[in-house]
């Protein structure tokens, strides 16, 4: 670990780094739709390459594919390692003075193996199930919209409204949902002459399905934005991932009502800052 070191991937070799990817799916094409999002990102607005961090360790990313990409405080990491060391050496490296949010971890026991180490306090923990819908189930979603109804792309200035109907926020969410909105795709319901949609899905960085809500229960509208959606990212050659809580039963029967298929488990953590030094880690790995 003493000679570990945490290597930015220039934004020129992310396109290699998406492609060791392009296998195995669906069990690798979540890894693959984050790289590529940000690809997309960094050509719509090259300023957020400052922020904007993705690492590897030592810079031997092209051996196993090892990647952690930190957005803000938003964490995303994924790994061709079946045994999940280069990982694990490349988060005993993190800053971890800071808070995190670890997006649809699939590496819990090692992520928490980590916050033992550096005595994290756990600040918020999710238990998922990923939802798979394949691109051509999506092609054939067909829906009836009530009159006075339409499905559209969000605009970003509704930010702010679904920030506050968010039960999940925190200093900085309206940032991230206005960039979402403004740069992924969205889908919402709206009435006429009503100013606010009455639901709404964002595709997030990792290309799955985020921040579905609804203003009124009960009346089939997070049904439709969810096929609207599907339908769109099909379009645009795309399958459709959705991250939902094990013990959100109503959640997962709509979608399983609606044909994905579960495909794996992961984890949503975040962290409490930590105010342990690195002599204090080396002290507790040794024992």
């Amino acid at each position: 670990m003493q000679n570990d070191t945490l290597v930015r991937i220039p934004a020129n070799a992310w396109e290699q780094l998406r492609d060791l990817y392009r296998q195995d799916w669906p069990r690798h094409e979540i890894a693959y739709n984050n790289v590529q999002n940000y690809i997309r990102w960094i050509e719509r607005d090259p300023q957020i390459s400052a922020t904007l961090l993705v690492y590897s360790l030592n810079g031997n990313w092209r051996q196993t594919g090892t990647y952690i990409i930190i957005d803000h405080t938003d964490v995303f990491m994924y790994t061709l390692d079946s045994t999940g060391d280069t990982l694990k050496r490349m988060l005993l490296l993190l800053d971890w003075h800071h808070s995190y949010l670890m997006n649809m971890c699939l590496y819990r026991a090692t992520v928490l193996e980590v916050y033992r180490l550096h005595r994290l306090e756990i600040a918020f923990d999710s238990a998922d199930l990923i939802y798979h819908l394949p691109q051509q189930v999506a092609h054939r979603f067909r829906y009836d919209l009530p009159v006075g109804l339409s499905l559209q792309r969000i605009p970003p200035h509704y930010a702010a409204f679904i920030y506050n109907q968010w039960l999940n926020k925190s200093v900085g969410t309206e940032y991230f949902i206005e960039r979402l909105l403004r740069w992924n795709v969205s889908m919402g319901l709206f009435c006429e002459g009503v100013r606010e949609p009455l639901a709404w899905c964002i595709r997030t960085q990792n290309g799955a399905l985020g921040l579905l809500g609804v203003v009124a229960q009960r009346k089939g509208y997070g049904s439709l934005v969810i096929k609207a959606i599907a339908r769109r990212l099909a379009e645009q050659g795309y399958s459709t991932y959705a991250s939902v809580r094990r013990t959100n039963v109503a959640s997962r029967k709509l979608f399983e009502k609606l044909g994905f298929r579960a495909v794996g488990e992961a984890s949503w953590l975040k962290n409490m800052k930590g105010t342990f030094d690195g002599c204090e880690l080396r002290k507790a790995i040794k024992a």
